[in-house]
């Protein structure tokens, strides 16, 4: 007998058919900017989180950058070409990133673990990892399939396909694809929610919505209503995975057995709220604060806060939930912002080039004077015209032998930074990084 038919079992470990859910978004950067150089830009601009591996698009500036990849390396589904992509996503044993051009490149797993038995596996050609000569502006990964949508608006899928999951869809009027376990969901220009391939649990049955936004999980689905904003779930719920809050949402990713979303009502703006299977702690260890994206995967999710950070939390057996960059998933500071008369970005603060100028912004109260992260701030010259880099990161120097200090009066931190009268005509992005690996910049034009 078998141990597992159609499912995914490694020679080294065996596991049930897991699935991820998996809707890369466009994102907001920090500064709104075309694409830049991120040589030495660490942050990130969007994350997925796949089966048992997560990858982010590193970045600060811009809305492109290089993929970064940690967790399970088996199929090296956590080793990216190298280069700039707009947008990754992470699928079962494979990855793929979507290029500035549209191109897309895969890598990790092309093959399909179809039947184990007690001396071994048996492997047929998936495909997942071998994407068209097309040009997208969308793509999901799922377990054993990639989908996109293509620059025309048609949705072409590429891989596994014992269910019909990888049928493709013409017409020209597809806003978004979402790649399950063993079936796809595709949102038309009409808000309608159509879904194909494996119907087990009604996970691929169509609904009429209209929806905004809609996510595949491993055997539910869910979808944000345009009429009042509110979930939509349909599918397997056996954990409540298909049982969402009754609030509005901004975004929405279904994971195998779980579920997670962004708020949308005025209380907790862009805080994350999850409900379903809770095993590793993928609901109930949520972090507090706001964040733009989130992607679920089998047993975690990853999100992106507004200062360009990646929180992970939930199972960690091979290292997917622990961030290369990040001690912990807690928020620990209130960032308040630059105080004037410092603006934050993209608000360009017209300076004297040779001037000292005071950084003030505030964490919530005193946080003692070790916030700010080894070797920052950081300055960096850019075009003003195109907000290009020009040139690498340096340190910045402080006026008179400055350092931070903090008021509690005011309850006020003060870094005084020195600029060179050599910049002069230049326009200059200074990068605060605090030791919760909080990323804020503010922009210099130098008189």
């Amino acid at each position: 007998m078998p141990l597992q038919s159609f499912g995914q079992v490694r020679p080294r470990f065996p596991i049930a058919l897991l699935a991820v859910g998996l809707i890369g978004l466009a994102l907001l950067a920090l500064l709104a900017a075309p694409p830049a150089a991120h040589a030495q830009t660490p942050g990130y601009l969007q994350v997925s989180a796949g089966l048992y591996h997560t990858c982010a698009i590193q970045g600060l500036y811009g809305d492109v950058g290089p993929v970064q990849c940690w967790g399970d390396n088996y199929y090296g589904e956590t080793t990216p070409p190298a280069g700039d992509f707009k947008q990754v996503t992470a699928g079962g044993y494979h990855t793929c990133g979507l290029k500035p051009d549209g191109s897309v490149q895969c890598w990790g797993s092309d093959e399909v673990l179809f039947e184990c038995y007690e001396w071994g596996c048996t492997y047929v050609h998936g495909g997942q990892a071998s994407p068209p000569v097309t040009h997208f502006k969308q793509i999901s990964a799922g377990l054993y399939h990639t989908c996109g949508v293509t620059l025309d608006g048609n949705v072409d899928c590429w891989g596994y396909n014992p269910h019909g999951e990888t049928a493709d869809r013409a017409g020209g009027n597809w806003l978004e694809v979402s790649a399950g376990e063993g079936h796809t969901c595709a949102l038309r220009s009409d808000g309608v929610a159509d879904c194909w391939g494996d119907n087990d649990n009604g996970r691929a049955t169509d609904r009429t919505g209209p929806f905004t936004h809609l996510s595949a999980g491993g055997s539910h689905n869910c979808a944000i209503r345009q009429t009042d904003g509110k979930v939509e779930c349909w599918g397997g719920n056996a954990y409540g995975q298909s049982t969402p809050p009754d609030r509005t949402f901004a975004q929405i990713s279904a994971g195998n057995l779980h579920t997670c979303a962004t708020r949308a009502d005025s209380d907790w703006p862009n805080w994350i709220e999850c409900w379903g299977y809770n095993f590793y702690g993928q609901v109930k260890q949520a972090p507090e604060g706001q964040f733009k994206q989130i992607d679920s995967g089998q047993g975690h999710t990853c999100g992106i806060t507004f200062t360009n950070s990646v929180y992970c939390w939930g199972r960690n057996t091979y290292g997917q939930a622990d961030v290369p960059t990040l001690g912990g998933p807690a928020l620990p500071f209130d960032w308040e912002g630059f105080y004037p008369p410092v603006r934050t970005a993209p608000a360009m603060n017209p300076v004297k080039a040779g001037s000292s100028v005071p950084l003030k912004f505030g964490l919530g109260g005193d946080q003692g004077l070790d916030v700010l992260a080894a070797g920052f701030p950081t300055s960096v010259q850019f075009d003003c015209a195109s907000r290009e880099p020009l040139g690498e990161p340096t340190a910045t120097q402080t006026a008179g032998g400055s350092s931070l200090s903090y008021d509690a009066a005011s309850d006020t931190y003060t870094y005084v930074w020195k600029t060179d009268k050599a910049w002069a005509g230049t326009c200059r992005v200074l990068a605060l990084k605090l030791t919760d690996n909080t990323w804020h910049v503010a922009g210099f034009w130098l008189k």
